[in-house]
């Protein structure tokens, strides 16, 4: 007897694929994707303050670049961000861009394209603001003060070089425009992330891929002591089957919250926030 359509297309096993370990005390932070599917990130190490890139082989884990240290051009010695603050913004092709942040403030500043797998610095803009990925080119502005008042003043540059290509100058309806126009890194990078609800044990999030949904459930646990810590449990089912399942974090002091996602069909997600895990599904 022939089985359901929909019972036979539900996939039947997840297994992990590989496991990536980014060193005793570190935070892998954040997760990007290159054209040819590298997974690139940054992970920080809070004790001594210091942030590095790392670029992985999707099919294999095995790692094209590690602890990377983005530097300032004009002073090859001298850690971007004191070698503490700084973040991803997107990518483009095989390059990673990356950014500082102003002084004694959470805004961004400077523009670095990092080519991991090359293990270099392809172009440095530190006088200027990322704003959106337009595809072949970057709309970005540089920051102004005018009679006493903050003003952008804005420019396209090149992805590939830096170079600039227009200047939309300080007029803000073609900017606004252009950045209504351009895809979330979501969407340009085929990200499926997680949507969030509660129940009363905790937070729940979860992604639904298909048939399959990939679920990731916080709950807290009190200590004799008094203390609280939380827990955070991954699973992957199909229906009413459960085809995989983990300890993402297992004692922090408050959920840990975006540390998966799915991308091509296959999940990654954060384990004790020091591993990178792979699972495919089939």
């Amino acid at each position: 007897m022939n089985m359901p359509v929909s019972e036979q297309s539900m996939p039947h096993s997840a297994e992990a694929l590989w496991s990536w370990h980014g060193g005793s005390g570190a935070m892998i932070w954040q997760l990007m994707f290159s054209g040819n599917d590298a997974v690139m990130g940054i992970k920080r190490f809070p004790r001594r303050r210091a942030a590095t890139l790392f670029c992985l082989e999707s099919s294999t884990g095995s790692v094209l670049c590690d602890n990377f240290v983005l530097t300032d051009g004009a002073e090859p010695d001298q850690p971007v961000g004191d070698g503490w603050m700084t973040g991803l913004e997107t990518t483009h092709g095989e390059l990673l861009l990356c950014h500082s942040y102003q002084p004694g403030s959470p805004e961004h500043q400077g523009i670095w394209a990092v080519d991991l797998a090359g293990n270099r610095i392809v172009w440095s803009r530190p006088d200027l603001v990322y704003a959106a990925n337009l595809g072949d080119s970057l709309l970005t502005y540089r920051s102004r003060v005018f009679a006493g008042f903050p003003e952008r003043d804005y420019w396209l540059i090149d992805p590939l070089s830096g170079h600039e290509l227009d200047h939309p100058g300080m007029e803000h309806e073609c900017p606004n425009r252009l950045r209504l126009m351009a895809e979330s890194e979501q969407e340009r990078q085929g990200i499926l992330l997680p949507d969030s609800v509660f129940d009363e044990s905790g937070q729940i999030e979860h992604i639904d891929c298909g048939v399959w949904r990939a679920s990731a459930f916080h709950r807290m646990r009190p200590e004799k002591d008094g203390a609280v810590f939380w827990e955070s449990f991954l699973t992957i089912t199909a229906g009413d089957r459960l085809l995989y399942e983990d300890v993402m974090a297992s004692s922090e002091t408050m959920p840990v919250l975006n540390n998966f996602l799915i991308r091509k069909g296959r999940l990654y997600y954060i384990k004790e926030k020091e591993s990178l895990i792979s699972v495919a599904v089939s």
